[in-house]
């Protein structure tokens, strides 16, 4: 894929259509080795003070061309061109896109040729220019321009064929009137790195890693309109079942769900399974006006010790929450039998992350505590039964929502946009992980995804060591920054870094760069990911639970194993 300068398309700027040539020549696994200027601002312009190609492409082999785009209808009449947009709004311009194009790349070059001088290998390559109309069929005879020139709606998304296609046109254009074309015309991997850092210093400035999460967590931060029909239902229906994939809103409209009924005069009850979104979730609520607080918010498991403890059980509980058997089987035994000695009950029960805490010994508790019990009381629950279910693996998803449907009807809602995930970090997820993509419909651009080989642990400790530099130089706050692992701190790479300050994450630390388990962060999120340790991505449950917990930046250190697995996922996605 190319590399694209900028990487990250401005958000000032307003053409679909150069947001979508952007997205395709940056997408297309043609374009391996290519450069891809957006926006060349030409000083020296031949007929203008300043002028401004939309699009300079230097590609190994084929040469350097400069592309005009021009979305919507076009019309030329009595020798003027006219550009009608989407909103009806026509602007009328003398100067073709053709002129334009061919001025643009002549003027580009005469810029070289002054800098680098009239011998430099530069002056030397191949060059040409095109115009792509990727809304319209664009079929024209003309002598000021070839069809060749040309890329309209039949070509699709395929940028590579079209930028081959021109190279050829102007190959042969080049030997009827000079003869045979010598090799150094055509740039190599080396020269088209070269000329785009000499054309990258004249003219592009890098935009900040802090100022495009800025811009990108902007556009990131509202309910979609398909969450507040969510919570609508919600309001109409006793017993709710809501599937949705990572970054869809699950945990915001349960707490919007909890807030309306604490407000109704509900005594709520708010469960999940993950310890620290529990103590994020308290965390929350304890800064809300009282009248807003639910009567319990915690962890399923930390709330079945917390019945054994009103009914004073002596309990040997086991060191760590990760004994399963013990907390699946034993605790809600225990559980009921403390019930006959204090009862509990709520007027509504919602779950987060039910996809781990729906089997039928925590079935039986809930029944227990909840008013009108589980066939007619007041629940909601919400879930990602397909690439969540971590911890509650030896149920399928159909099996979990049968327990549902054999105790009581309910209604079902599914979210499908991402209200969380950049547009590049939702297809990062789709091609690892294969879940299906319209889950991922968000239309917010963000930073590309960065992937960071290593080959030793000493390596790799250099690298992030690195990357936590650059992030801290471009003006990051340290508390937008989460690194996960598979593994435990102590087991981590995390653990061989010096220099800085980086703490297990709790939800009360603010001001730190924090590191976590993948495990222990889900439902959770932040900023920056940085994803260590990968080893392999054979995984896909828990990879995307990690890739998914970023919001607008993604960094994954991966070993050349992992490497290898990844490109091959990411030519089946597209063989598909």
């Amino acid at each position: 894929m190319a590399r694209m300068i900028p990487s990250l398309i401005s958000p000032e700027v307003k053409s679909n259509a150069e947001r979508k040539i952007f997205e395709w020549f940056r997408d297309d696994p043609e374009t391996e080795g290519w450069v891809v200027l957006h926006s060349l601002g030409i000083a020296n312009h031949k007929t203008l003070l300043y002028g401004e190609v939309d699009f300079i492409v230097v590609a190994p082999k084929l040469g350097v061309f400069a592309l005009e785009v021009k979305g919507g209808r076009v019309k030329r009449e009595n020798g003027i061109w006219h550009f009608t947009n989407k909103y009806g709004q026509t602007a009328s311009k003398e100067r073709g896109p053709f002129e334009q194009a061919n001025e643009g790349i002549f003027s580009l070059f005469e810029t070289v040729r002054k800098k680098c001088g009239t011998n430099h290998k530069f002056n030397n390559l191949l060059f040409g220019a095109g115009v792509m109309f990727p809304d319209i069929i664009f079929q024209v005879e003309d002598f000021d321009f070839d069809q060749c020139q040309v890329f309209d709606i039949n070509d699709g998304r395929n940028v590579s064929a079209y930028i081959k296609r021109l190279s050829k046109y102007y190959r042969k254009k080049w030997g009827e009137k000079y003869g045979p074309m010598k090799p150094e015309k055509l740039p190599d991997t080396k020269t088209v790195r070269e000329f785009a850092n000499m054309l990258r210093g004249d003219f592009d400035k890098a935009i900040l890693i802090s100022t495009q999460i800025n811009y990108t967590e902007e556009a990131l931060v509202s309910l979609t309109g398909e969450q507040m029909k969510c919570l609508d239902q919600l309001e109409d229906n006793p017993r709710c079942l809501i599937q949705g994939a990572a970054g869809t809103g699950k945990t915001l409209i349960a707490i919007e769900e909890v807030k309306k009924s604490v407000v109704n005069g509900e005594k709520v009850a708010l469960f999940c399974f993950n310890t620290m979104l529990a103590e994020w979730l308290k965390r929350y609520f304890s800064s809300l006006d009282k009248g807003l607080q639910p009567e319990y918010i915690g962890s399923f498991h930390s709330f079945l010790r917390y019945m054994a403890s009103l009914a004073n059980m002596k309990i040997n509980y086991p060191n760590t929450e990760d004994d399963s058997d013990f907390y699946r089987k034993e605790m809600p035994l225990i559980a009921l039998e403390s019930l006959e000695k204090k009862q509990i009950y709520f007027d509504k029960i919602v779950i987060d992350e039910a996809q781990d805490l729906l089997n039928s010994d925590y079935l039986d508790v809930i029944d227990s505590i909840l008013k009108g019990g589980i066939n007619r009381g007041r629940w909601s629950m919400f879930g990602d039964f397909t690439m969540q279910a971590i911890y509650n693996k030896e149920e399928t998803p159909e099996y979990m929502i049968n327990l549902l449907e054999n105790r009581t009807s309910f209604i079902r809602y599914k979210l499908r946009i991402n209200c969380r995930n950049t547009k590049q970090i939702g297809n990062e997820i789709k091609y690892l992980t294969g879940v299906k993509y319209n889950y991922f419909e968000t239309n917010i651009d963000g930073p590309p995804v960065n992937y960071i080989t290593y080959n030793t642990a000493e390596e790799q400790k250099n690298k992030l060591s690195n990357l936590i530099l650059k992030l801290k130089s471009e003006k990051l706050e340290e508390s937008k920054i989460v690194i996960l692992s598979p593994y435990k701190f102590q087991n981590s790479v995390v653990s061989l870094l010096t220099g800085f300050k980086i703490e297990e994450y709790r939800p009360e630390i603010t001001g730190r760069i924090t590191f976590s388990t993948i495990q222990a962060y889900k439902g959770l999120e932040n900023s920056v990911v940085i994803i260590c340790d990968i080893n392999t991505f054979e995984h896909d449950k828990l990879m995307y639970v990690a890739l998914s917990r970023a919001r607008t930046a993604l960094y994954v250190f991966e070993t050349e194993k992992a490497d290898k697995e990844r490109k091959k996922l990411l030519m089946r996605c597209y063989s598909e």
